[in-house]
């Protein structure tokens, strides 16, 4: 009888300090395959979102981190307004040229950074 009780009780121990995880939640990372665009999924401390991957090819939906479909959306706006301002360029004093040059290098920092970081496979 006290064999059978420190048995359970052992296993009834290990059972109750195991670590259980999903399944689903170990294999969720960017570039992982999803159906439903916009679903959105944390793991831990990074949280995914179910779209299409602005640096990855092919152009499926694929979870990706928060972060990057932020920062693309920034990026394309961003774009959009230097784009209008490349007409006006040449009307602009020298410091406003500047600040133009100074947002199209920090917009190309940004695109870097999620191309080698937000955005890559895997991360």
């Amino acid at each position: 009888m006290l064999r059978k009780l420190i048995v359970a009780s052992t296993l009834g121990l290990f059972l109750a300090t195991s670590v259980v995880t999903p399944a689903s939640a170990a294999t969720i990372k960017t570039g992982t395959a999803c159906k439903k665009a916009g679903q959105v999924v944390k793991v831990g401390k990074k949280t995914y979102v179910c779209g299409k991957n602005p640096i990855v090819t092919p152009t499926k939906n694929t979870y990706m981190l928060t972060t990057c479909s932020k920062a693309n959306a920034l990026y394309r706006d961003g774009m959009e307004q230097y784009e209008q301002l490349q007409g006006l360029y040449s009307l602009l004093d020298t410091a406003d040229k500047a600040e133009v040059d100074l947002f199209k290098k920090n917009s190309d920092d940004l695109y870097a950074n999620m191309k080698s970081k937000l955005c890559k496979r895997g991360a």
